[in-house]
């Protein structure tokens, strides 16, 4: 059975996690985190398997904790579950240079976390930190735009999702590039260098594997002038320029309920 140390500075948040990992068959210790190196040194003379930390704690920053273990010879190899409500790409960064360390959003399901706890303790998992192990769709985001690609993978990383960023080459090209990631939604620019947005969607929906994707169009074009253009090709809303992250992300959940 796993050995699992569990680092919150909420005594609630910690009962929580413990009875859902007993829900799950797990038995894990808790550490209060009132001082930094009191957890680190118990955490280094009874290395866990696994260690679910928080990331804002006051007296033990979950950033700090993460960086001496992954420079501790004892628990350099520990697998790490950062469990937080706060994440943007800067985090999914510093995890991914950190090695070993998943990140999962909460709030979450006492079912999600066991079932997440049983992924990161099985042999050969690869963490993906740049998205939550709850993940709640896989998103391909198309756009000439270096800055828009980065702008929306940003938000939907936060929101839980799994961007894919595709850079449009030549029209087949990004094709394969989007069945390769088999998205549950595609959101993509209309004015693109190389092709516009029509003439993708109506390429996408030529494959068999791509037909029922969703697709969010993006851009700052006419409205009526888009409208026309991209309501016969079925399954495709719209969000106009400039866009509030809380809209991108209703549009996409939206989308993903009525694919």
């Amino acid at each position: 059975m796993a050995r699992i140390a569990v680092v919150d500075d909420s005594p609630g948040t910690r009962a929580f996690i413990l009875a859902a990992l007993a829900k799950g068959g797990h038995e894990a210790r808790e550490l209060e985190p009132t001082c930094l190196f009191e957890v680190f040194k118990a955490l280094h003379e009874d290395p866990p398997d696994l260690l679910i930390t928080d990331l804002v704690m006051p007296d033990c920053p979950g950033h700090t904790l993460i960086r001496l273990c992954r420079e501790d010879a004892h628990l350099r190899d520990v697998r790490i579950l950062l469990l937080t409500a706060h994440g943007d790409a800067a985090l999914g960064l510093f995890l991914q240079q950190m090695g070993g360390t998943h990140y999962l959003a909460k709030p979450v399901s006492p079912t999600m976390l066991a079932e997440c706890v049983d992924q990161v303790l099985a042999p050969g998992t690869e963490p993906d930190p740049g998205w939550s192990l709850a993940c709640r769709g896989t998103i391909a985001v198309v756009d000439d735009s270096h800055l828009s690609r980065a702008f929306h993978a940003a938000v939907l990383r936060k929101a839980g999702f799994r961007p894919v960023p595709i850079e449009p080459g030549g029209l087949l090209e990004t094709v394969v590039a989007i069945e390769a990631e088999q998205p549950d939604l595609l959101v993509v620019d209309y004015l693109m260098t190389e092709f516009n947005g029509d003439a993708l969607i109506r390429a996408i929906r030529a494959r068999e594997a791509l037909q029922g994707v969703p697709v969010l169009v993006v851009t700052a074009h006419r409205a009526d002038e888009i409208q026309t253009l991209l309501v016969p090709l079925g399954g495709v809303e719209v969000l106009f320029k400039p866009v509030r992250p809380d809209d991108l992300v209703e549009a996409v959940r939206s989308g993903l309920l009525q694919g």
